[in-house]
């Protein structure tokens, strides 16, 4: 399926995921830049605009200067890079709009290569799957009820990559609003000397705390990693970083609160484990920009606007600029590790209708 081009970079990423050296991650970065260039109208289109020309594409440059596409392009257009698909049917991920804006979807034309990317960069961190390994549960209301949420369909793959309590179904680690259930599963699993790891979106997460703390359960400790994920999704007003995971530690009674970076325009996500500091898997990267001016790189290391390099997005567009805000997760972390802190006021990015006239 594919050009024989495409078939070729397809190898080259999965490789790259799954810890092959013959690439580095700039060369990759740039070959998969000029492939998206050809093959992508909507991102050629974009990248034209920003005065990249043919003249401009005759030599390589350094992986933080490509230009990164508005990820609101995927509400007004299909962004698809032609020439590339592996063998399964495609997948069709809708965003949840709940800001009031269009919802957007994303086709995924590489479900193979999706799924190579989130067990890697769940396996980075977690550890592989084993009868001793952890065990991915789900509280995802909103979610849930949504046939098309990438986030579901991310929890049911590591679960069916073996990160499931013993006898169990690719759908019964899920829960809406049953605390009870939830929590029955969670003793069980660390009663089993397994670890939990929960992913949960924030306001849920926050009313299953509260939830455990007043039940006078014991508290986790290390047994358990919860992992946020999404905002409160308007069901109260949105917290700053620190209050959602003070509030979840001292509800949990747990030793360190993480989180799941990613959206349904990305097919990989970056993990935090503690301290609100999230780590992207090798074949990503974040780089910041400035506030102020949203084509120019933040140098200082300073807050800034991120901007996501992600190569498993080989089917539709590696390089997107979001609207979140975050800051370096250290001195040295070259893109590698930021610390998230929120999103800009504005919802849309000014310029996108560039893409659709």
């Amino acid at each position: 399926m594919g050009s024989e081009a495409g078939k070729a970079l397809w190898n080259r990423v999965a490789d790259f995921i799954l810890g092959g050296v013959k690439d580095s991650f700039e060369g990759l970065a740039w070959d998969v830049f000029l492939f998206q260039y050809e093959n992508n109208l909507i991102y050629r289109q974009w990248c034209l605009h920003l005065g990249w020309n043919a003249q401009r594409l005759s030599a390589p440059a350094d992986w933080q200067t490509i230009p990164a596409m508005p990820v609101e392009a995927f509400k007004w257009t299909d962004v698809r890079t032609e020439g590339v698909a592996d063998v399964s049917p495609p997948l069709h991920f809708r965003t949840s709009g709940t800001t009031g804006a269009q919802a957007g979807i994303h086709h995924v034309f590489t479900p193979e290569l999706y799924r190579l990317s989130v067990v890697q960069g769940f396996r980075s961190q977690f550890g592989s799957p084993s009868e001793k390994g952890a065990v991915v549960l789900g509280l995802l209301p909103g979610y849930l009820e949504r046939p098309d949420s990438s986030l579901v369909h991310m929890v049911r793959m590591l679960r069916e990559a073996g990160w499931m309590e013993a006898g169990g179904t690719l759908d019964g680690g899920f829960y809406l609003r049953d605390f009870e259930g939830l929590f029955r599963a969670m003793e069980e699993t660390m009663e089993a000397g397994r670890k939990v790891v929960l992913i949960g979106v924030t306001w849920a997460l926050v009313d299953a705390a509260e939830a455990w703390r007043q039940s006078g359960r014991l508290p986790m400790g290390n047994r358990a990693q919860v992992c946020v994920t999404g905002g409160m999704k308007g069901r109260r007003e949105e917290w700053v970083a620190e209050r959602v995971r003070y509030t979840l530690k001292t509800g949990f009674g747990l030793e360190s609160v993480g989180g799941e970076y990613g959206m349904t325009e990305l097919l990989s996500q970056a993990w935090s484990t503690e301290n609100g500091v999230y780590r992207a898997p090798p074949w990503m990267r974040i780089r910041l920009r400035r506030t102020d001016d949203p084509l120019s790189l933040e140098p200082s290391g300073a807050t800034g606007g991120v901007d996501v390099v992600d190569l498993a997005n080989l089917g539709s567009c590696a390089y997107l600029s979001t609207q979140d805000l975050a800051r370096p997760g250290g001195p040295h972390s070259d893109g590698t590790s930021f610390e998230l802190l929120g999103r800009f006021d504005r919802s849309e990015v000014r310029g996108c209708n560039l893409m659709v006239e």
